[in-house]
């Protein structure tokens, strides 16, 4: 279906779409306000849960990678019963503390074959397949959005006591909604994986998770549409930037945060910033034309 894009470039919005995946994963938590830090961790487990299942145990791709998820949720839900209760910056650092035992881990058993990680990995996902799932994750994502349980969650992230008060049971969704995001990035794991065709520890270090919140911060987290922009505007960016190397986009990633952090701390598509934009405009039309 996608055969006329050229080699490269339909690489590229492979990458893309994953990284929109592993945004979604990340995304969801912060609207339960979960900050949590343990989604490269969960990318990892999902990654090398199917790489492993396919390579060595010759399952077919799609049951490694529903595996994955599987593995994924688990492993989210079984960590999320005890430190759920946690809050803030206590949650973060035990999330963080996880993805990187999980990573550690990975780089210093055998079967996993260690820092060398694994290649020749089946690369039976297509760009159709990863349109098709971001679709469906994005049409779910917009009915939560929409939904009781979407409005739940906004409650929680705005005043998880004033939510208790009115009767929304806040440990049931935020183990809910970790559980969902862990599936999802483990999910997103494994559809790189089997992209890539290679995987090893070092993709899941802290940078990629740096990256993430980047994204997500820059379109701001009440509305999945604003992260999904800022991933495509900053891989469009950032392709055209590759020649200045890793030190400068590390640099022009922290100064554009900064910048929106000072100016759109809700991120660019927050109602507050767009009603700024509106006012702005309506005083000075001459803007406009």
């Amino acid at each position: 279906m996608f055969e006329w894009i050229p080699a490269y470039q339909r690489f590229l919005l492979d990458v893309t779409l994953i990284d929109i995946i592993l945004v979604i994963s990340l995304l969801i938590l912060f609207q339960c306000g979960l900050f949590s830090m343990a989604t490269a961790g969960f990318a990892a487990i999902g990654g090398y849960t199917s790489a492993l299942l396919v390579t060595d145990a010759d399952w077919p791709v799609p049951l490694g990678i529903l595996a994955a998820v599987f593995v994924g949720a688990t492993l989210a839900v079984s960590f999320g019963l005890p430190v759920l209760r946690l809050r803030g910056i206590y949650l973060a650092l035990g999330s963080l503390a996880l993805a990187q035992v999980i990573v550690i881990g990975i780089a210093n058993v055998g079967f996993t074959n260690g820092v060398f990680g694994i290649s020749g990995i089946p690369t039976e996902v297509t760009t159709g397949w990863l349109v098709a799932i971001v679709a469906v994750i994005l049409l779910v994502m917009e009915l939560i959005h929409r939904s009781h349980f979407g409005r739940a969650m906004k409650a929680i992230r705005l005043d998880e006591h004033t939510a208790a008060g009115l009767g929304i049971n806040v440990f049931a969704y935020r183990m809910a909604t970790f559980g969902i995001g862990g599936a999802m990035a483990a999910m997103a794991g494994a559809l790189e994986a089997h992209r890539t065709a290679v995987i090893s520890p070092d993709q899941y270090d802290f940078g990629l998770l740096v990256v993430l919140l980047t994204y997500m911060f820059v379109g701001g987290v009440e509305h999945w549409l604003g992260p999904v922009l800022a991933t495509i505007g900053f891989r469009i960016l950032n392709e055209n930037l590759e020649f200045a190397g890793t030190d400068w986009e590390n640099f022009y990633y922290g100064s554009i945060l900064v910048v929106v952090m000072l100016l759109a701390p809700d991120g660019l598509t927050s109602r507050r910033f767009t009603q700024r934009l509106a006012r702005i405009f309506r005083r000075r039309p001459d803007l406009a034309t």
